[in-house]
């Protein structure tokens, strides 16, 4: 639920228009995020590396509860998510998730979370990503690693070796993971 004090939403553009958005967005006054990756596109007669939005059709802005239908306003938003009926709030510390995956460059897929199994909660103990928190899927091969995104149903998939990861029990202390987990 939204507040006077302004919080991360996540917003659904038009088709291929996160871009335009969030130009609309910083133009109209409103913060506003949109999580890109770099591709490697290959035409007949060249490469070229590319921008391209990590979640399709998603951008997030920061609003207070006020600025809701303002910012519905802005060329190329469709709608805000919602969940169960309330503007689906994205934490702080997600959309620092997000971004600190992104810049850590690591190679990552974006699937519905119905898609995923939950599964045990681990932590990365090294590296680039060390102290991160996700939950292992079960349905993916060995070692990968998500990280849900909360409120907009969606998971980021980092593909994270087996060795760096340490499982977190019900009292928060890590265990060094067993192969159990990793089916």
């Amino acid at each position: 639920m939204l507040t006077v004090e302004p919080q991360w939403v996540a917003l659904y553009t038009n088709p291929r228009a996160e871009k335009r958005v969030e130009l609309n967005l910083r133009e109209a006054g409103f913060e506003a995020y949109l999580p890109l990756r770099r591709e490697l596109h290959e035409w007949s007669d060249r490469k070229k590396w590319v921008e391209t939005p990590l979640l399709k059709s998603y951008i997030f802005a920061k609003i207070t509860k006020y600025q809701q239908v303002p910012i519905c306003g802005v060329q190329g938003i469709s709608h805000l998510i919602k969940f169960r009926g309330d503007v689906a709030v994205i934490p702080e510390n997600e959309i620092q998730v997000m971004k600190d995956f992104l810049a850590a460059e690591v190679d990552m897929q974006v699937r519905s979370s119905e898609m995923l199994h939950r599964g045990k909660r681990v932590r990365i103990h090294s590296g680039s990503l060390a102290g991160k928190e996700g939950v292992l899927v079960s349905d993916c091969e060995d070692g990968n690693f998500a990280v849900e995104i909360t409120g907009i149903s969606m998971a980021m998939i980092l593909y994270v070796d087996q060795d760096l990861l340490e499982a977190i029990d019900d009292n928060n202390e890590p265990e060094k993971p067993t192969k159990e987990y990793f089916f």
